[in-house]
């Protein structure tokens, strides 16, 4: 056998073998479902299908009494970002947390988000509510409290955008994305793990090194990026592309905090004290050591600030 049928034959076997092992990873990850948002006892909160006007569906839970909290999630979509909050906010409040739409007409745009908070709302009788959006969510939230601030009686916005861009990110960091999300999709989770381990460190994609870091670690391998399509994430973002949301941010009337993981390379602190400075009353703090997901990978310090702030403003 020649050397040029020899490397042919080798390329086509060692090609066939990254497709099979692709593809066994890619069925995995289809096959994975996020676990159930558990209440204090570790039992899970019961779940409710919603049907919007257009037919879309989406997941939810209704849990709690007391002032409605409505909990956005980013652009992964899925409720189970919030597995931390619903058990403690449930307990002084009715929390609504509920999935983003995952299916769009060929018409619709960023302000579809926006319809469907109204209708939820309506549908599920909550008047003014305390609303609170991490990522895509907080953009979501924004426009929401400025277009409709009757509805709003306080808005948390956690690591927000307003608008979408990666110029901040740099070359060097933005070549590192695409390989955290990769790893963490597609290798075995033992190696996942390690991988997402040094993301971490390095402060790349949503990874952050604060205390709880494994918090996150364990959401991007069993509750967001291996469970949710990447396509769908990718849509909802693309909806949002043209927009800047930084003209409206005068229009919202309700008490704002907006919370900032310094570590966040995607929605950089910058972002952050530009919205509390626009937004006309607003407080912004930080979380010391965490990224993109605050919430995530700090539970415990992000529930405390928070409640204790909507306590301020809820009467």
């Amino acid at each position: 056998m020649s050397r040029g049928r020899a490397w042919a034959g080798w390329a086509a076997g060692t090609g066939a073998a990254a497709g099979a092992y692709l593809w066994a990873m890619v069925h995995r990850n289809r096959s994975l479902r996020p676990a159930p948002v558990r209440d204090l006892a570790g039992r899970p909160y019961p779940e409710r299908t919603f049907v919007y006007a257009d037919g879309g569906r989406v997941s939810l839970i209704d849990v709690g009494e007391g002032t409605p909290v409505l909990l956005v999630p980013g652009a992964d979509g899925i409720k189970e970002s919030y597995r931390y909050q619903v058990p403690a906010f449930s307990e002084l409040h009715r929390v609504i947390d509920a999935d983003l739409r995952g299916e769009f007409s060929p018409e619709d745009t960023f302000d579809r988000f926006v319809r469907d908070l109204v209708e939820l709302t309506d549908a599920l009788d909550t008047g003014p509510i305390h609303l609170v959006g991490q990522s895509l969510g907080g953009a979501v939230a924004m426009r929401f409290a400025a277009r409709h601030p009757e509805r709003v009686r306080a808005l948390v916005l956690v690591n927000t955008l307003y608008r979408v861009s990666y110029e901040h990110v740099g070359l060097n960091r933005a070549a590192l994305v695409p390989l955290a999300m990769a790893t963490t999709r597609y290798l075995p989770t033992a190696l996942a793990r390690a991988a997402a381990r040094l993301w971490s460190r390095e402060a790349v994609w949503i990874f952050d090194d604060s205390p709880g870091s494994e918090n996150v670690v364990d959401y991007a391998l069993w509750t967001g990026a291996r469970t949710v399509r990447p396509g769908v994430g990718r849509h909802r973002v693309d909806l949002m592309r043209g927009l800047d949301l930084r003209p409206e941010l005068a229009d919202i009337r309700a008490p704002t905090l907006v919370v900032k993981g310094p570590r966040d390379a995607y929605c950089p602190p910058a972002w952050s004290k530009e919205i509390a400075a626009l937004v006309p009353d607003a407080t912004y703090v930080e979380i010391p050591g965490t990224g993109h997901c605050s919430h995530v990978s700090m539970p415990g310090a992000f529930n405390r600030l928070v409640l204790d702030w909507l306590e301020e403003h809820t009467t």
